[in-house]
């Protein structure tokens, strides 16, 4: 009988958690911790985003669950963190097996109108005064582990503009496609992250202290392992928007 009421449970939650794992190949991170307070987490990703003009992405999953972990290992990847770091605030909101019933901070979903949060992940992106963009497609993020990375690329994009003025999504063009922009160079990774406006340096912790950055157009060149500097690469961005600079490339040249 236990046995069967395991098997009973393993298959409910297999039933929220939507694909098998391995479905397709994707990256994986167990990002959805237990914090304190969760909607503090979300107010203060809102007031990020108030401040900075950007959506925040609001990621309602838990690390038992493949296509969960699959979501947060795409958005951990070069490619999404420059995405994220030019469009959105990222919250992660660890909510349980709200499929057993056993499902925690489901508060947060029903405040911005997801009622009945029956698998994870789900995923809601909201403007800075918390109006919801994607309330009818939320919950569909739950086969996440089954999606091809362009079509959650597509997707995130297209979010990040739904309902308001489009902008253009980062460009990837060539050097000789921006005479005359401002090209930064970055490498390191974490917490060591080094920038230079040429690959022969000098290379700096502050990218303040660059000379000869300005209002305008960045390109990004990331020299080393791109696996390894994308928080670089994030963080470098954000630093160039305070800048006024549009950022149109990110390439990892052969150097």
């Amino acid at each position: 009988m236990i046995r069967s009421a395991i098997v009973a449970l393993l298959a409910l939650a297999l039933a929220g958690c939507a694909t098998v794992p391995d479905a397709a190949p994707h990256p994986e991170a167990s990002a959805y911790a237990v914090t304190p307070d969760a909607m503090a987490d979300v107010d203060a990703a809102l007031a990020r985003a108030s401040a900075s003009g950007k959506r925040v992405l609001l990621v309602m999953g838990a690390n038992w669950c493949h296509d969960s972990r699959a979501l947060a290992g795409w958005l951990e990847t070069p490619r999404f963190a420059a995405l994220t770091a030019q469009s959105y605030e990222v919250v992660y909101v660890d909510v349980g097996v709200p499929q057993t019933g056993e499902g925690r901070n489901l508060e947060i979903a029903k405040r911005f109108g997801l009622e009945d949060l029956k698998g994870t992940p789900a995923l809601l992106v909201l403007t800075a005064d918390g109006k919801p963009v994607n309330l009818d497609t939320a919950a569909s993020w739950r086969n996440s582990g089954s999606r091809s990375e362009d079509a959650i690329f597509a997707e995130l994009t297209a979010l990040s503009r739904e309902g308001s003025t489009p902008h253009p999504p980062l460009e990837v063009s060539t050097p000789e496609q921006n005479a005359g922009a401002v090209v930064m160079w970055i490498t390191g990774a974490k917490n060591n992250c080094r920038f230079a406006l040429s690959a022969d340096g000098p290379w700096l912790a502050d990218l303040s202290e660059l000379k000869g950055i300005k209002d305008g157009t960045s390109i990004i060149h990331v020299r080393g392992d791109e696996n390894a500097a994308w928080e670089c690469v994030t963080r470098g961005i954000y630093e160039l928007q305070k800048f006024s600079h549009t950022v149109h490339f990110v390439s990892d040249p052969a150097v």
